[in-house]
């Protein structure tokens, strides 16, 4: 009878620590619907812990604005078509995004960001209020942002038919490159 117990009490912390352990050794993914509101065309995605500044001339200078992204070490500001409301789809991806068709989307750029805290945070503008904290493991992510839907936006007008997709996922790399530019008429 004690064998008996003692197995079961075996087999139940075994059964206790082993999703933890398969959790730990896992990358975080999700899906996050993003509906929120903002101001002045722009929101954020950083880490918890983020020391980099959106003030400075260098964040948002003339390439950030025509790549619809600014971008620091641990911090990104993504530049949309309306003024204040934010409809988007964000997905961590455990390898990168293989997606190669940017004919449905207006614009497509990728940056990177540092999320050393393993919180990232999804912020508005400009009183940087927490939207989104999600946990993800500590590295450095690539992000891509699919925007779409912002050819008839008034960008004075707080709502907006523009949506857009974001993906992240564990890679190296530092360099803003856009992929599809928008070309407004």
């Amino acid at each position: 009878m004690k064998r008996q117990k003692k197995q079961r009490s075996v087999l139940l912390v075994f059964l206790l620590v082993l999703p933890a352990v398969f959790a730990f050794s896992m990358r975080p993914s999700g899906k996050y619907n993003l509906d929120f509101f903002t101001t002045h065309n722009q929101f954020y995605l950083c880490d918890s812990a983020f020391t980099g500044t959106t003030g400075d001339t260098t964040f948002w200078n003339s390439d950030a604005q025509n790549a619809r992204l600014g971008t620091t070490e641990d911090i990104i500001g993504i530049k949309i078509a309306s003024y204040g409301h934010v409809r988007a789809e964000l997905n961590v991806l455990n390898l990168a995004d293989t997606e190669k068709d940017f004919s449905k989307y207006d614009h497509v750029v990728e940056g990177s960001v540092k999320l050393s805290s393993g919180i990232m945070e999804i912020l508005n503008f400009p009183d940087t209020k927490i939207i989104l904290k999600a946990i993800v493991t500590p590295a450095r992510y690539r992000v891509r942002i699919y925007s779409y839907a912002v050819k008839n936006v008034n960008p004075d007008e707080d709502e907006g038919t523009d949506h857009y997709k974001i993906t992240l996922w564990p890679a190296e790399g530092k360099e803003r490159t856009v992929l599809k530019a928008y070309k407004a008429d």
